[in-house]
């Protein structure tokens, strides 16, 4: 399997009164067709920006982004357009992500009428045949989102997002709207797909609890940088950053008589509004240092394919 995603120190800042506020800044990553790079932290850590940014939805600030090889970061227009069909996303509210004033049949062929792409015959077998591969029933296709339930919705984005017959779909916390229940539906869907169609994802999330079986890689975001990036088996086995640790720790367990070892993560988070030259996770960490307060950590290979942002990292976690 080949790279299908690359990006190069992306960055998307917004103007705010205050200054700038880093939303995302300098990211750095790659992902191989048929992988799925989880991408989780706390909501306003920049990672449902990141993927839109990805899918160049919201134009990056700065850095590149390559689609198998192809720089397509200044790609506008006519020349962007085939892509964009290569390129999906899946939204977290699938209620308000849906126009109410189109059934689920019309809101399934929509990207190909805003295409061009097929006769109306030939629109309506394809949408059938996405209703029957997302499991909807063909009894819905002229049902009304407000209708349905929240499984149904999601399963009508998920069909929507696949219309085009892309090969890379970012998944913006497509489950999080959603009952217990019904969570494991969508992610097992989203894995089935994923085999039948080779398909590549981002699966955005603050639930690290929901990407642990469903990701090939997972990237842990705060505040604007990534502080930690492994296989999805090694972060859950031997987590390196204090950060990473108290998600971790925060996962409930369905037992007790398994041992706790709970990590506190106490204080505020760091202002995304020009940040200063340290840690961001500094106001939160018991182990921060002068060093942390002077100087931000470099994003450093500290075991094999297992990256950190921590300038003690080694000591904290007895690395030689």
């Amino acid at each position: 399997m080949g790279e299908l995603i690359r990006v190069e120190n992306l960055k998307k800042y917004f103007p705010t009164p205050g200054g700038m506020l880093h939303a995302v800044d300098d990211v750095s990553f790659s992902i191989n067709e048929g992988e799925t790079l989880g991408v989780v932290g706390e909501s306003g850590c920049g990672k449902s920006t990141l993927g839109r940014v990805v899918l160049k939805l919201i134009e990056p600030t700065d850095g590149r982004i390559y689609y198998r090889g192809q720089d397509i970061t200044d790609l506008k227009g006519k020349s962007f357009a085939e892509l964009r069909k290569k390129m999906q996303i899946v939204f977290q509210d699938p209620y308000s992500s849906l126009n109410p004033r189109l059934c689920v049949s019309e809101l399934i062929a929509d990207p190909l009428k805003a295409n061009r792409m097929l006769d109306r015959r030939s629109r309506q077998e394809k949408v059938y045949e996405l209703m029957d591969m997302v499991g909807l029933s063909r009894r819905f296709a002229f049902s009304y989102p407000h209708e349905l339930d929240g499984g149904r919705r999601q399963r009508i984005g998920i069909a929507r997002a696949l219309v085009l017959d892309p090969d890379f779909i970012v998944c913006d916390e497509p489950v999080s709207a959603l009952d217990v229940s019904i969570q494991a539906q969508i992610l097992n869907l989203l894995q089935d797909l994923q085999q039948q169609r080779n398909l590549t994802y981002i699966f955005v999330t603050h639930d690290l609890s929901v990407v642990r079986h469903i990701s090939t890689n997972i990237m842990v975001m705060y505040v604007g940088v990534v502080v930690e990036k492994c296989e999805a088996k090694e972060l859950f086995k031997m987590p390196l950053h204090p950060y990473t640790k108290g998600l971790l720790s925060a996962i409930p367990i369905p037992s007790i008589d398994v041992p706790r070892n709970k990590v506190e993560l106490k204080g505020e988070l760091t202002s995304p509004v020009e940040p200063k030259n340290e840690c961001r996770f500094v106001a939160r960490c018991k182990y921060a240092s002068d060093l942390c307060r002077s100087q931000a950590p470099k994003f450093e290979e500290v075991l094999p394919n297992h990256f950190v942002s921590c300038h003690h990292v080694k000591e904290i976690n007895h690395l030689a």
